[in-house]
């Protein structure tokens, strides 16, 4: 079993999010169909990132096909 999320503009507030993130011991990966530190300075943090294995950001729906293959990778370590 493995988690992939966009949790979207919760990415930039939510601490519930995080410890949520943080109770589950399985692969997580978090995606964001844009990049988002090519935007505006308060979404440049991203604090559920600290809750995940790894973030892919910047390739439109490509960002969950990319998701996608890396989980396939870590559930098959």
């Amino acid at each position: 079993d493995g988690l992939i999320i966009n949790p979207a503009a919760c990415t930039h507030t939510s601490i519930a999010i995080l410890d949520a993130l943080r109770a589950f011991k399985i692969p997580k990966i978090e995606i964001h169909l844009s990049n988002i530190y090519n935007r505006e300075n308060y979404r440049k943090k991203s604090i559920t990132s600290s809750g995940v294995n790894g973030i892919i950001c910047g390739f439109g729906y490509l960002s969950y096909v990319l998701a996608i293959e890396a989980m396939n990778s870590l559930l098959n370590e």
